[in-house]
């Protein structure tokens, strides 16, 4: 019993200070831009005439961009 206790609780701190994986999205570096995408394939982004720049969706968001119309109607559609 001892030592099924000693696992769930080394679990449970193993599990405590794993690093979350960030989520990578996608910009069009123009400055007009205020989007990101999800995929790089998004229809949203095919009209970018600058450079698309992969970057994490909280940097993203920072910088007062907010998810793309188009992927965000998917996305409430599923």
């Amino acid at each position: 019993m001892k030592k099924y206790i000693l696992l769930i609780f080394a679990t449970l701190i193993l599990t405590a200070f794993q690093e979350k994986k960030e989520e990578k999205v996608f910009i069009c570096k123009s400055v007009a831009s205020n989007r990101y995408h999800l995929k790089k394939t998004c229809r949203g982004l095919s009209t970018c005439k600058t450079e698309i720049k992969t970057i994490l969706r909280k940097k993203a968001e920072n910088y007062g961009r907010t998810l793309c119309k188009i992927e965000a109607k998917h996305l409430k559609g599923k």
